[in-house]
């Protein structure tokens, strides 16, 4: 039996389709002084989302933890089939900051943690990907923090 298996393992591999995508993140500025032309324009260009993880979750259910590089590419193979991507704070329904969930408002929590990331729907040949993924926020603008802390 075990030999069966191994011998399916190949196979099963060549029916995978390489995803290569660069996610990116646009910024903003968080700074309390109003800011110059320059400053603004350093903030126009979005920035590679590096070392963040997604969950993958497949049609059917399945579900895969996969993680961007410094240079925030996302390299994996994967089955032909539609995936539903989550940043990995949505999907295990955590706070975007880290912090505890009673500092927040809970329906607005729930609203974000519905939000899809990422959708890739890809067969042998082709591959299409739809990145969504929030500006970056300041402290004092975190999504849901019933009591924002505004710079001093």
């Amino acid at each position: 039996m075990r030999i069966f298996i191994l011998l399916l393992l190949p196979f099963s591999l060549l029916s995978q389709t390489k995803v290569n995508v660069q996610v990116l993140q646009t910024q903003k500025y968080c700074g309390g002084a109003k800011p110059s032309p320059e400053i603004l324009a350093k903030y126009d260009k979005p920035l590679p989302y590096s070392n963040k993880k997604f969950v993958l979750v497949s049609a059917n259910g399945q579900t895969l933890t996969v993680a961007t590089n410094n240079s925030g590419n996302l390299k994996i193979k994967l089955k032909p089939g539609s995936y539903k991507g989550y940043e990995a704070w949505r999907y295990y329904k955590k706070t975007p900051d880290g912090t505890d969930a009673k500092n927040f408002d809970a329906d607005c929590l729930k609203q974000a943690w519905a939000k899809i990331d990422i959708t890739i729907n890809c067969s042998k040949k082709t591959q299409t990907v739809v990145i969504d993924i929030d500006e970056a926020y300041c402290m004092h603008t975190i999504p849901c923090l019933l009591n924002p802390h505004f710079p001093e």
